[in-house]
């Protein structure tokens, strides 16, 4: 991606799961705990809703790779008025889990928001292992995913967006089951060995979906370009016919006379998951 077009994504992407996020950092119960970490910031969604959230004594540290999104982070951090308690890191996570790791150095509170999965490390379990470690005695671990693939992005085309499901996930190079499936969250805090391992599911509706101004930008700026570049590279194998990849343009291009959202029945449902434990 060029990167303006990465900006608009990144944008796009938190603006949509603001409102979710928020619910969940509030479900965490931050009273007391003084040192977080926003493992994966991106653009600091989670960033700020930590530093909203948290002890007034508290200070978040946001760790990402890239600094185009840690800039987006430390600005948005500024814009709600948070940022002298947040400090981001450019650098690898797994070396700052190991420094935390160390007698005394633990976080009481470690926020992974669609940071863990097969994508990003090639054992997800093992970074939820280093997560875990990284944690003081009773911190407690969050692991958010926007579940993405269990999202209705296309409702009356369930076959259609299974197939472009399939796609995506041969796009990406995901496995399609195992040890390292994406979906595996709760399966990796257990054998983590925390405990009191819990499930949310946080639902959001958008219908009519110009009555939430973030769904449009979430859904062209980052679900269309990346569901047609996957029909588009991996169609095929995952079963496409051309009826379907001509389908699949129409219904997801702007502009299309079959386009997707200008059907006055359009509505996405996309339901994530908190999943939380503590050491």
């Amino acid at each position: 991606m060029q990167p303006s077009t990465i900006t608009a994504y990144l944008l796009a992407n938190r603006a949509f799961v603001a409102p979710t996020v928020e619910q969940a950092v509030g479900a965490l119960e931050l009273a007391g705990r003084t040192r977080l970490l926003d493992a994966g910031t991106g653009a600091g969604g989670g960033l700020v809703a930590l530093a909203r959230a948290g002890d007034p004594a508290a200070r978040v540290l946001g760790v990402d790779r890239n600094p185009q999104a840690l800039a987006l982070a430390r600005a948005h951090a500024e814009e709600a008025r948070v940022a002298s308690r947040v400090e981001t890191r450019e650098g690898d996570l797994l070396e700052v889990l190991a420094e935390a790791s160390a007698p005394g150095e633990g976080f009481d509170a470690i926020w992974a928001s669609d940071v863990v999965w097969p994508g990003n490390f090639a054992d997800p379990a093992a970074a939820v292992g280093a997560l875990a470690g990284a944690l003081s005695p009773g911190g407690v671990l969050a692991l958010f995913s926007s579940n993405y693939y269990q999202a209705q992005f296309l409702p009356g085309h369930s076959r259609l967006q299974q197939k472009l499901r399939t796609a995506s996930e041969l796009n990406w190079g995901l496995p399609g089951g195992g040890p390292t499936h994406y979906e595996r969250h709760v399966h990796w805090a257990v054998a983590a060995g925390l405990r009191n391992v819990r499930v949310r599911v946080l639902p959001r509706v958008a219908f009519p979906v110009d009555d939430d101004p973030t769904a449009r930008p979430y859904l062209e700026r980052v679900v269309w370009p990346e569901l047609l570049e996957a029909a588009r590279k991996k169609g095929r194998e995952a079963g496409m016919d051309e009826g379907e990849l001509e389908l699949a343009e129409a219904l997801l291009t702007p502009g299309s006379d079959r386009y997707l959202l200008d059907e006055p029945g359009y509505y996405l449902v996309h339901s994530m998951l908190l999943v939380t434990g503590a050491r």
